[in-house]
């Protein structure tokens, strides 16, 4: 793997269109064929996108590409959320393979085959998007809801790389033909997902979960550019009680929710606790928006040592991730009112979002502005755990607010295995990427934010 670049591994999905296609669309396919035809098929995990043209196609490169993102996020032992959750606060590892390991050390490996898989896996979800809104709105209609929630999972998928890749990381196409990405600052990143989100806004039918969803991912995408008055004004409208997920099911490998192997199954994820003395306290906090048990025992089955705390919200296959929500609009609100230096305004969001909740106190206002931004971000981060946004908050810590890195990531002595973290503030791009020659792996430094 590490001499094939991500870019030209996504070439050879040119012709193998959208590959997560649910099993109505390929039945559909399938039935048009005699059976001496299905014999005679060269690729028979392939479906010519020759005939992915009309309404069925249409069906099947949406399902696909929503399928391609899913399994990119949470997909089988190559999951972006497996490596951002361990890399922060939220989780720590039970497990023993090294590269595994590596992300909760903060000290990820070039080679590291784990990471290699989920950076092509968020490529691949993020090209499945683009390539099936380009196709829907050429077969279609430009203005189909479709097209504008894959452009919207395509910012989605940009807003993942801008807050957990280094900055310098690239953005490389398939088609119309080859085009290898050259190295974007992160701020160039959050640029790239907002133009997507820009491609989503004509194609919503004036459906509100894809107009608030749209929203939602702007506001983030903004918060991670330091836009904290436009972030605000684009959630703005967004109701409370919206929520977007992505969709997990037990009835396939590659349609699962892949949390919950890793925290119910082998007893490798943890939900974390002070973690590496910065870690906010996740599992003893009793906090209603972190349930946690520990059915299976104290401390991890798998290396009998790691306290083990299960999060319950991931206890099966079918577990949806929560991706944009009305919470999370009312937490970008609460942060441009803090810049904005109106604590009273930022008090009162943070309180409408924990009213929502039963067992959440209405918060007081600690005055002192350093207690301000702790507060801040721990409500982002016990709202928002286990759904992929720590990392770029983290990162927004050091960048944003001019905090040490030594004191808001994991530090010090690990947990087991006689070892000391490391100072990886970001992931490092795949090792796939030496194969581009548009790339320069010197702008691409982990230990910064």
């Amino acid at each position: 793997m590490a001499t094939q670049t991500n870019s030209r591994k996504m070439m050879n999905l040119k012709t193998t269109s959208f590959r997560a296609l649910t099993a109505a669309a390929l039945l559909t396919v399938a039935g048009a064929c005699s059976t001496n035809d299905i014999l005679k098929v060269d690729r028979p995990d392939v479906i010519d996108p020759g005939k992915l043209a009309g309404a069925t196609g249409a069906a099947a490169i949406y399902n696909g590409a929503v399928g391609e993102v899913a399994y990119g996020q949470s997909g089988t032992f190559a999951g972006f959320m497996l490596l951002t959750s361990l890399f922060t606060d939220e989780f720590r590892f039970g497990g023993t393979p090294p590269e595994v390991r590596e992300m909760d050390l903060e000290q990820i490996k070039p080679e590291n085959s784990f990471e290699q898989s989920i950076w092509l896996n968020i490529h691949r979800g993020r090209r499945a998007a683009e390539r099936g809104a380009t196709a829907i709105a050429a077969s279609v209609s430009p203005t189909d809801k479709r097209v504008g929630e894959l452009w919207a999972l395509a910012g989605l998928s940009t807003i993942w790389i801008a807050e957990t890749y280094c900055s310098g990381a690239p953005l490389s196409v398939d088609q119309p033909e080859l085009t290898y990405g050259s190295n974007l600052t992160t701020d160039e990143l959050f640029d790239a997902a907002l133009t997507r989100l820009n491609s989503a806004t004509p194609a919503t039918g004036g459906d509100a979960t894809l107009v608030n969803l749209i929203a939602v991912l702007r506001g983030r995408a903004l918060l991670g550019k330091g836009q904290f008055a436009q972030a605000a004004a684009a959630v703005a409208s967004v109701p409370t009680a919206f929520k977007y997920d992505i969709q997990y099911s037990s009835a396939d490998a590659r349609l699962q929710n892949s949390m919950k192997a890793y925290i119910y199954d082998f007893d490798y994820t943890s939900v974390s606790d002070h973690e590496g003395g910065n870690g906010l306290d996740y599992a003893s906090s009793g906090d209603p928006r972190i349930p946690v048990t520990q059915d299976f025992g104290p401390v991890s089955r798998f290396d009998g040592v790691t306290p083990m705390f299960q999060f319950t919200r991931y206890s099966s296959y079918g577990s949806p991730i929560t991706n944009a929500s009305g919470i999370e609009a009312r937490l970008i609100e609460a942060e441009g009112a803090l810049k904005a230096l109106n604590a009273p305004a930022w008090l009162a969001k943070l309180n409408e979002a924990r009213a929502t909740t039963a067992g959440l106190a209405p918060l007081t206002d600690p005055v002192a502005p350093a207690a301000q931004v702790d507060l801040m971000f721990r409500e982002r981060a016990f709202w928002l755990f286990g759904t992929g946004h720590r990392l770029g908050d983290m990162r927004r810590l050091v960048r944003q607010y001019g905090r040490a890195a030594d004191t808001v990531y994991p530090r010090g002595a690990y947990h087991k295995d006689s070892l000391t973290r490391g100072n990886q503030v970001s992931v490092r791009v795949s090792i796939d990427e030496l194969n581009n020659p548009n790339y320069d792996n010197s702008k691409c430094d982990p230990t910064k934010a």
